[in-house]
C-alpha cells in the first residue's frame, strides 16, 4: 500500500508508521506503563467525557490559537513534553525532536534524564526551552544543570516530583536510559522547591501534581506554574486521568500560577478541552514520539501542524476568536457514559 505524503497524515498514521520504523524495544516503551496500563488508558478516555457546543452564526474564521507563558509568545498551547527515553528511537532523536519542536516555533520542556545536557539542548534548538530537573540525580548535578539553563537564556527550569518510585513498564522497572543504571525513586519534599529557587532566577515549575493538597503546598513553597501529570501512567496503576484531576488543581491554585496539563492528548479538540477546563497549556510526549519515530525532525514538525490545525477547527467551530478565550461554556459534560465503550 502506498504511503500518504506526510502533509496529508494525521496522529493516527505516525504512530503506525513509527511502529514499523523504530526498535521493537523503543515501540514497548513507548506503549508500555505501569502494570495493568488502566492510567495509561484512562487519560485519553477521559476527553472523551466532554461534548463541544456547536456554534457557526458568528464572524470567527482565523481563530488566534498563540498564547503567552514564561514572557514567551508562543504559536500554539502545545508544548514538547520532557522525555528522557527519546533516544532509545535513534542515536539523533532527541535532536531531531529539538529541531522539529524549533521548526513548529512551539516551547520544549527538557528532561534530565535524557543524554543531552541543557548545552546540548541549547545547540540543538533556539527555541524556548525549560529545564526539568529529577532530584535523585543529585543536588550538585541539578544545581549545576539549572544555573547553566538559566545562563543559556532558558525560559523557565522546575522540577519532576512525581518519582516517589521509579517509573514501570508492565511489572518492570527499565533501566536508566541517560546511562543504562538502575533507577531510583526519590523522596518528595516541598523543601526542593524553596531550593530550587535560590538556585536560579528563572521561574520554577513543579511536575506530577495531581490534586489539591499538592496543589497548595507547591505554591506555598514557591512554586511560579504547576503540571497536573501522572507520568503518562507510568507511576500509579489506577490513578485518575490527569484532565480529571485539573479542575481541582485549578480550583486550588485560584489563579496565582498557570497550570498546565500533561498526560493523554491526542489531538487538537483535547487541547480545547484541557484550556476549557482551566489549563494554561498542555504537555505532550508519545504523539512527539510517534513523529519523531516515523519522520524525524519533519514528524515533529507534523505533530504541532495536526494539533494547530484541529484546534482551529474546533474553536471556528464554537465560535471563540482566540484560544486564551476559551472557557468551559463550549463544553458539555457526556452523560451517555464517555468513558465506556469507546
Amino acid at each position: 500500500m502506498t504511503e500518504k505524503p506526510l502533509e496529508q497524515m494525521g496522529l493516527r498514521d505516525l504512530r503506525k508508521v513509527m511502529r514499523q520504523r523504530v526498535p521493537a524495544e523503543a515501540w514497548k516503551h513507548f506503549n508500555g506503563a505501569a502494570e495493568t496500563k488502566a492510567t495509561f488508558h484512562r487519560n485519553p478516555r477521559a476527553f472523551r467525557q466532554y461534548l463541544f457546543r456547536q456554534k457557526i452564526f458568528h464572524d470567527v474564521a482565523e481563530p488566534d490559537i498563540s498564547i503567552q507563558l514564561f514572557g514567551h509568545t508562543l504559536p500554539t498551547p502545545a508544548i514538547t513534553a520532557p522525555v528522557g527515553s527519546f533516544s532509545l528511537i535513534g542515536k539523533d532523536a532527541e535532536r531531531e525532536v529539538a529541531e522539529g519542536t524549533e521548526r513548529a516555533g512551539a516551547m520544549m520542556f527538557t528532561s534530565q534524564a535524557a543524554k543531552l545536557d541543557p548545552k546540548g539542548w541549547r545547540s540543538a534548538a533556539q527555541s524556548p526551552l525549560v529545564f526539568m530537573a529529577y532530584m535523585n540525580r543529585g543536588k550538585e548535578e541539578v544545581s549545576e544543570y539549572a544555573k547553566t539553563a538559566e545562563d543559556l537564556g532558558f525560559a523557565a527550569v522546575g522540577i519532576t516530583m512525581d518519582t516517589v518510585r521509579p517509573v514501570k513498564i508492565g511489572d518492570e522497572v527499565p533501566l536508566s536510559t541517560k546511562d543504562g543504571k538502575p533507577r531510583k525513586g526519590h523522596k518528595s519534599t516541598p523543601r526542593d522547591i524553596e531550593w530550587m529557587k535560590q538556585q536560579v532566577k528563572l521561574p520554577v515549575v513543579v511536575k506530577g501534581i495531581m490534586g489539591a493538597d499538592d496543589a497548595r503546598m507547591a505554591i506555598h513553597s514557591g512554586a511560579d506554574a504547576l503540571v497536573v501529570s501522572n507520568h503518562g501512567g507510568r507511576i500509579l496503576d489506577f490513578n485518575r486521568a490527569a484532565l480529571e484531576a485539573l479542575p481541582e488543581v485549578v480550583d486550588a491554585v485560584g489563579g496565582k500560577v498557570p497550570v498546565l496539563l500533561d498526560s493523554g492528548i491526542r489531538s487538537g479538540g483535547d487541547i480545547v478541552k484541557a484550556l476549557a477546563l482551566g489549563a494554561k497549556a498542555v504537555l505532550t510526549g508519545r504523539p512527539v514520539a510517534w513523529g519523531v519515530g516515523a519522520f524525524g525532525a519533519a514528524g515533529v514538525e507534523r505533530v504541532f501542524a495536526i494539533f494547530a490545525e484541529e484546534m482551529q477547527r474546533v474553536l471556528t467551530l464554537t465560535g471563540v476568536a482566540r484560544v486564551c478565550d476559551v472557557t468551559g461554556a463550549i463544553l458539555f459534560r457526556d452523560e451517555t457514559g464517555g468513558l465506556r465503550g469507546l
